[in-house]
């Protein structure tokens, strides 16, 4: 069975591609452009991976990060951005950056990898 997989991006083509990009993929997806509804799934889920936009209105793809990590240590989370100079602490807490616009290939090879 394949990985259950959050989906962060208030971005609604991104969102959209992404997540039927990863549906054709096998996996299952839950979905949202909203940080506030974000933490309702992450508290109430387990996830094995999420993808968060670095900047989301309310809470920041940081701040939801740190929130998986605190529940889940495990989980792996992947922040998208498409900004060039990232903030230092978002890589040394998330296990990668996604760069938009994202290399697809890439993408799919770091979410297989998941152990």
């Amino acid at each position: 069975m394949h990985k259950r997989i959050l989906l962060v991006d208030n971005d609604l083509s991104v969102r959209n591609s992404l997540a039927m990009l990863l549906r054709g993929e096998g996996y299952r997806i839950d979905e949202t452009g909203d940080s506030a509804e974000a933490k309702i799934l992450i508290e109430g889920n387990k996830y094995g991976a999420c993808l968060f936009d670095y900047k989301l209105d309310g809470l920041s793809g940081i701040e939801l990060l740190k929130l998986v990590k605190n529940k889940n240590p495990q989980c792996p989370v992947f922040i998208i951005s498409g900004m060039v100079d990232i903030d230092q602490s978002c890589t040394k807490l998330a296990d990668g950056i996604i760069s938009k616009p994202f290399n697809i290939d890439a993408l799919l090879q770091k979410i297989e990898d998941i152990p």
